[in-house]
């Protein structure tokens, strides 16, 4: 059976915290179940609370410009054109997030910068992507 659980709320409430202690708390409690941590916030934190440690590179998939090209046919910051709104994301959890302790980590990402393009061919990834884990995976999904 799969979970997921989402936490929101007013800035500087503990959904943060919350969220890296449910997710380390299910994955020490069952170790059957796969646990995913996503950090969909624009200033990604979720890793400190996973303690995992901050020397540790860490890539958010909207800024994986060249999967983002070959996925959806358009590349990030361009405007106009066509381009695929079904993309291949099933493979993404498993290539791109860091484990610790049982929890795997993806960080999601956010605009850079105003005014740098369209952010559609991210947006169209990002989307297919909380779908695919949401809907898809039997997992536990916590963000």
């Amino acid at each position: 059976m799969s979970l997921k659980l989402a936490f929101g709320g007013k800035g500087g409430v503990g959904k943060t915290t919350v969220t890296g202690l449910i997710a380390r708390t299910i994955a020490a409690l069952d170790k059957e179940r796969a646990v995913i941590a996503i950090d969909a916030d624009p200033v990604a934190n979720l890793a400190a609370a996973l303690g995992i440690d901050e020397t540790q590179p860490i890539t958010p998939v909207a800024e994986l410009s060249d999967l983002i090209a070959e996925r959806t046919g358009a590349k990030p910051g361009t405007m106009g054109g066509f381009f695929t709104l079904n993309p291949k994301v099933d493979d993404i959890p498993d290539r791109f997030s860091l484990e610790k302790d049982g929890v795997k980590l993806l960080v999601m990402g956010t605009v850079q910068q105003g005014g740098s393009g369209c952010i559609c061919p991210e947006s169209t990834i990002l989307k297919a992507l909380m779908n695919h884990l949401v809907l898809a995976r039997n997992e536990v999904v916590v963000m």
